[in-house]
């Protein structure tokens, strides 16, 4: 990507101003171009979305414990901390967590997950636990695949139904864990992540090998017996090419769907814990509705797995 610096400062003024959207378009494919700028950001509470404060530089990140140390800064710096995802910020939240500051009882959630906003979080000993990877795949339609005779790894219905409506459950995603060696430690084994077309946007819904998990929690709504719920027609995808960095797709467009990388949260951030173990699990990628629904579609199917215990789990959001 090329930008000027006059055009980038120009961006950063009009996400000052009220629209951050082009400059998210810069910050996925070059986070170090807007870098320099996060502590004006951060000034002006563009806190929102957290994706522009990837690639934040130690110093920064410095600056803003600083603040939120010295009570002069606003709460809401501690997510843009979080979502910069560096090794000050790491430390400064394990202290913060051992030593909880008057500040943190502000917060909207335990200070224990503000790490999740950057696809990170603290283990039981203190340590970094990621929670995302630096590898990310794009997922494209099957006849474009890079590699076309491998065949699709998401789209097409399952033997299995749901437990709740009856419906067959979508393969979202069926891959081999070694494509993500940061989070699986390189070792093979199939990861395969399905939903509900209909319940799972909904809920969360856990599936083990493609199939419907006991662990399920049948929500109190689940919308209408009568809604005429169909399988996708297509939404079949194959693996294409890396992207450019972990952050560089997006849950609001088609061609967006990614194995691996880094989510681009529509909500908030929303790591579901293993009902078996109650870790949080890893996120392994993401299928939009565009590519799944094709130009009617809408929303994004974030997809997480635990290798210990053998689950998988599906999340919905739109905004």
């Amino acid at each position: 990507m090329e930008i000027s610096e006059a055009e980038l400062r120009r961006l950063v003024d009009i996400a000052v101003e009220d629209d951050p959207t082009e400059l998210l378009e810069v910050a996925r494919i070059r986070p170090d171009l807007v870098a320099p700028f996060h502590l004006r950001l951060a000034e002006a509470q563009v806190w929102w979305p957290a994706d522009l404060y990837h690639g934040m530089s130690e110093e920064t990140a410095a600056e803003l414990v600083r603040r939120l140390d010295d009570g002069a800064g606003p709460v809401g710096l501690v997510h843009v901390l979080a979502a910069g995802g560096t090794e000050t910020a790491v430390a400064a939240v394990r202290r913060w967590t051992a030593e909880p500051p008057q500040w943190a009882a502000e917060l909207p959630i335990p200070l224990g997950l503000v790490g999740h906003a950057g696809g990170w979080e603290l283990d039981p000993s203190g340590r970094r636990r990621a929670l995302a990877s630096r590898y990310a795949t794009e997922l494209v339609p099957v006849a474009a695949a890079r590699a076309p005779g491998a065949g699709p790894v998401s789209g097409g219905p399952l033997d299995d139904t749901c437990g709740w409506c009856g419906l067959r459950l979508w393969r979202l995603l069926e891959v081999d864990r070694g494509l993500l060696p940061d989070l699986f430690g390189g070792d093979s084994g199939q990861i395969t992540v399905a939903t509900c077309i209909r319940c799972g946007c909904y809920t969360t819904l856990f599936t083990e090998a493609g199939r419907f998990a006991a662990e399920n929690y049948r929500p109190e709504f689940l919308g209408r017996d009568d809604d005429g719920w169909e399988l996708p027609e297509d939404g079949v995808l194959g693996l294409g090419e890396p992207r450019p960095t972990p952050f560089a797709a997006s849950a609001w467009n088609t061609g967006g769907s990614t194995v691996g990388g880094m989510p681009e949260w529509i909500q908030d951030a929303e790591y579901p814990a293993c009902p078996r173990c109650v870790r949080t699990m890893p996120f392994v990628g993401m299928v939009t509705g565009g590519d799944l629904w094709g130009e009617l579609g809408e929303g994004c199917h974030y997809l997480f797995h635990d290798p210990t215990c053998g689950l998988s789990a599906a999340v919905y959001q739109q905004s």
